[in-house]
């Protein structure tokens, strides 16, 4: 079996995620602490198998991958041995040039 991936947070998907974890804490704890937990699960399956996200769709093939663990999108890249978190947005949230112009 293959070794799993590196996983590095950039620093804005980083600030972005914990900055989610927060609002969603600021009313429901046990919310903010399930959330967190779901998203390390996939994290650790995500480097075992980087291929298992889909294409962004507003991309196309070829540029960012994402998993969706609601109510959040995670897109990464993979570079070499090292699977990359690039940015946490929202689901509903539509994806653009803009959007990467902007935290949280």
């Amino acid at each position: 079996m293959a070794r799993p991936l590196k996983l590095l947070w950039t620093e804005p998907a980083a600030e972005q995620f914990a900055e989610r974890l927060d609002y969603i804490g600021g009313f429901n704890p046990e919310a903010a602490r399930a959330l967190h937990h779901r998203v390390d699960t996939c994290l650790r399956q995500l480097v075992r198998f980087p291929d298992l996200g889909r294409w962004v769709p507003e991309f196309g093939p070829g540029f960012y991958r994402e998993v969706l663990v609601k109510p959040l999108r995670l897109l990464y890249e993979r570079h070499g041995d090292t699977l990359v978190i690039t940015y946490v947005h929202r689901q509903e949230e539509n994806l653009g040039p803009d959007s990467f112009n902007q935290q949280g």
